[in-house]
């Protein structure tokens, strides 16, 4: 129920031609997540080295997927889970979390937004015990994607000339890279960042972004920037349009970050040519309450007015 998900081949024009990109559909996941991936793969492996141990209070900072894989998991192991959210994230996220029966403190931006979260949550292990899973930092965030995700990516698509994906923690961009470029040692690895937000090209905060799952603010230590060889800024308006097209157009209901990467893999495409691939990490139910449901106003001069999906097909 976490892993094997499908590989889909999406044709769409661009510039008055016909191209194509390719994405895993991860809300095929149990919970509806890439992050089932990475939590499955970290509550196992540290049961198995006596990290966690029977009825250990787990624990972690998170803006959402990571809450939800986590509680559902500690839900199944029988688990105590208790989360540190901050407060402006969908309204679905908060409470598909709570239904798995975890304890949620939420944070608000005037409280410090996540990096309360972050000390919140260190504080609670260092007070009551139990297990952080500290997911910006925790090593096998990565191993979990370049065993998993990177190696179901290259097995169904062998020859990948560049690969795009928003960094969250990390993790999946990393796996991913570390994978694809030992198939493909020239392969281009691009890191998708909102335009308001960003740190690996010129580092600037302008203001507050809405693809959640993406860029909390600040350079996870999971990231090797040498793996990156591009850096692509996607724009808020941009991601939300993208993920409405692909509803409206291919009956594909995804959330923002996945309208992000699949801009970023158009660009990608457009900037190298190849084979190009892209992760949609979660589906669009978890954004009802945002503006993923509101009408873009988009110019004629936008990129996304200048895309139209054909057609997808399972590889």
């Amino acid at each position: 129920m976490i892993g094997n998900t499908p590989m889909i081949e999406i044709k769409y024009t661009y510039k008055n031609q016909i191209r194509k990109i390719y994405t895993k559909l991860e809300f095929y996941n149990i919970t509806g997540s890439i992050k089932d991936r990475m939590v499955q793969y970290c509550i196992q492996k540290n049961i198995e080295n006596g990290n966690i141990k029977e009825g250990d209070a787990l624990i972690e900072a998170t803006s959402g997927n990571t809450g939800i894989s986590l509680a559902a998991m500690g839900a199944r192991l029988q688990h105590p889970v208790y989360i540190f959210m901050p407060d402006f994230v969908s309204k679905e996220r908060i409470e598909l979390i709570k239904s798995f029966g975890a304890n949620v403190t939420l944070v608000s931006k005037e409280e410090g937004g996540y990096d309360t979260c972050i000390r919140l949550a260190d504080a609670f292990k260092q007070e009551y015990g139990g297990f952080r899973l500290d997911q910006f930092k925790h090593p096998y965030n990565i191993t979990a994607h370049y065993q998993g995700t990177a190696t179901e990516i290259v097995k169904q698509l062998p020859l990948i000339d560049g690969f795009a994906s928003g960094i969250g923690t990390g993790g999946t961009l990393m796996g991913c890279a570390l994978k694809i470029k030992e198939n493909n040692e020239n392969a281009v690895i691009a890191a998708i960042e909102p335009s308001t937000m960003t740190l690996l090209s010129v580092p600037k905060v302008i203001g507050d972004h809405q693809i959640e799952g993406i860029a909390d603010g600040f350079m996870p230590a999971l990231v090797d920037t040498e793996l990156i060889n591009k850096v692509i800024l996607i724009q808020d308006i941009e991601a939300i349009a993208i993920a409405q097209k692909l509803a409206k157009e291919l009956g594909l209901g995804v959330g923002i970050s996945s309208g992000a990467n699949c801009l970023g893999g158009i660009l990608l495409e457009e900037a190298i040519g190849g084979t190009i691939c892209t992760v949609f990490p979660d589906d669009n139910k978890k954004y009802l309450s945002t503006k993923l449901l509101e009408e873009q106003e988009l110019g004629e001069e936008s990129i996304v007015s200048q895309i139209r999906f054909l057609s997808y097909e399972i590889m």
